[in-house]
């Protein structure tokens, strides 16, 4: 029988958490060959979503409570269950507040016993969001896939992966993850499903516009250094409009036309000015983000006390690069002292032993 691991990341959900879990476990009871594995990522909430899971688990054995120690992030909460849960066949990745709805779960789990490795749910509609929240999602969508040559559209991190995708992603040495565009740059074969976004069961949403923007930012930076060439043009069109402005005061000099004033300078300098600080402000971001990578901090910590599932090893591939490096470096081999050698020999004289001990000089030894 096939084990699949739900994986469902969770930010001070007390309110709903269980009644959630109960949803989705009665929406996955019907799938025939196939046992389903809940697991719970608490991601350093300040409630009791902890607690409670793991009092549900009491009574449902396959739910479990992965609690990290503090509040890490959603892509660092999915990288965490991901990583726990390499041992299933294959895991799917949900949001807690049901706007994922369960029912397609089955669905997901067909495709994937038909072969596919890669089933991801793909929204049609985007629920209840303003249409300034709509509109800034299609700018972003847009600049993503022009920025990076994918698209991303209307995708979501309602995924199902196969244990060799799953492997494969906990395997990207990366620090700063984006999930959905990290599964799409891997580039499996993947099929896809339709879905409106259904009312979450948060009374309030914990993505503002700040956190949006800022994971926007995060998201394209994470796969691309084009913006970067964004200083290059600019500051090649602020060298042409030096060019036609220093012209025009060159010839309204030479004509005898000039006027004193201090319009055009003001103007130049604010231009430049805005130019050096958009640049500055740009790389410091990717200067930040290079920071963030070479301290090689882990992208999470685990509350083993607070946890029912027990966390995964470390991955195949860095076992394997150990052992690897273990077969290229040769052992020395022990050599005995010529004292010991000279023991040897006449120990085994005075024992009356027939073979004799032979004693190679540098004469004997041959060319």
């Amino acid at each position: 029988m096939k084990s699949v691991a739900v994986i469902v990341p969770a930010l001070n959900e007390a309110a709903n958490i269980v009644a959630n879990m109960a949803r989705v476990r009665s929406c996955l009871n019907d799938v025939p060959g196939v046992t389903f594995t809940l697991v719970v990522v608490d991601d350093g909430s300040t409630d009791d979503t902890a607690a409670l899971v793991r009092d549900a688990g009491k009574d449902d054995p396959l739910l479990k409570v992965l609690r990290l120690n503090r509040h890490f992030g959603k892509e660092s909460a999915i990288y965490a269950g991901l990583s726990a849960a390499q041992a299933f066949d294959a895991c799917v990745v949900m949001d807690s507040d049901l706007q994922h709805p369960p029912e397609l779960i089955a669905q997901m789990v067909e495709h994937w016993q038909s072969g596919a490795l890669v089933v991801e749910a793909v929204k049609l509609s985007r629920g209840n969001e303003t249409p300034l929240r709509k509109a800034l999602v299609q700018i972003y969508y847009g600049l993503f896939r022009y920025l990076t040559k994918l698209s991303i559209r209307g995708e979501s991190d309602f995924k199902l992966l196969d244990r060799a995708v799953v492997t494969a992603y906990c395997q990207l040495p990366e620090h700063g993850r984006f999930f959905r565009g990290l599964v799409k740059w891997m580039g499996y074969d993947a099929v896809q499903i339709p879905f409106d976004v259904a009312e979450s069961t948060r009374a309030r949403s914990v993505w503002g516009n700040t956190a949006l923007f800022r994971y926007a930012i995060n998201s394209i930076t994470s796969f691309t250094a084009y913006p970067l060439q964004i200083v290059t043009l600019l500051g090649g069109l602020t060298f042409l409009v030096s060019l036609v402005i220093g012209g025009m005061a060159l010839f309204d000099k030479l004509s005898g036309a000039a006027v004193d004033g201090f319009t055009t300078v003001i103007l130049l300098i604010l231009i430049i000015g805005s130019v050096l600080m958009f640049s500055v402000g740009l790389i410091g971001i990717y200067v930040g983000r290079i920071y963030e990578e070479v301290k090689r901090r882990p992208g999470y910590l685990i509350d083993q006390a607070g946890s029912t599932l027990t966390a995964a090893p470390a991955p195949a591939k860095s076992q394997s690069a150990t052992k690897t490096a273990a077969k290229t470096v040769p052992k020395p081999k022990a050599k005995k002292p010529a004292a010991a050698k000279a023991s040897v020999g006449s120990a085994r004289a005075a024992a009356g032993t027939t073979r004799p001990h032979k004693v190679k000089t540098k004469d004997s030894q041959q060319p």
